[in-house]
């Protein structure tokens, strides 16, 4: 009867780790997009299985005068990469800062839940290509899920770029979760 019980114990534990555990390849981050918007989501072609992205782009009568146009969705499978949090902000800035010499990093929050890592950061004065520098705010955030490392990112034109848009970036971002 012990025994019984015993392995009884040890199937339910083992189920409920199978269960909190994403499966690696399926692993997800999930964000809510502010609802002001229509927001259309397309795959990223990727040239290998081991990064996935979606791009999420504004629909309307006028997506060109919306803020946000574009934001970018990665998922990196840490078996094919494995990829740390860590550092990410310094190497996009310095990668920036190459280009636009007075490109400024913010660190908006860090976290460190379960031995993982999740950043959220702004490099401002910046540019997407094309465009002259000053002329953006990237926004980034970087979570480490159990199986896979996440991005976030996105553009908000300077000229749209207000405390209160920067607020409501910065706490949709911080409500992703990884499923």
């Amino acid at each position: 009867m012990t025994r019984i019980l015993g392995m009884t114990i040890y199937l339910f534990f083992v189920a409920s780790l199978a269960e909190a555990q994403p499966t690696p390849g399926k692993e997800t981050l999930i964000v809510t997009l502010p609802t002001e918007y229509r927001w259309k989501s397309d795959k990223i072609p990727k040239d290998t299985k081991g990064i996935r992205g979606v791009a999420y782009t504004t629909r309307g009568k006028n997506p060109e005068s919306t803020p946000v146009q574009t934001v970018t969705v990665t998922t990196i499978d840490r078996r094919y990469y494995p990829m740390k949090a860590e550092g990410t902000p310094e190497e996009k800035w310095l990668y920036e800062k190459a280009g636009c010499p007075d490109a400024e990093l913010e660190i908006v929050d860090s976290k460190v839940v379960d031995g993982r890592m999740a950043i959220l950061y702004s490099i401002k004065s910046t540019k997407l290509p094309g465009g002259e520098c000053g002329s953006v705010t990237l926004m980034t955030y970087v979570a480490e899920g159990p199986t896979a490392l996440h991005t976030v990112e996105l553009a908000i034109p300077t000229p749209y770029l207000t405390p209160e848009r920067y607020k409501q970036w910065c706490d949709a971002l911080l409500l992703s979760r990884i499923e």
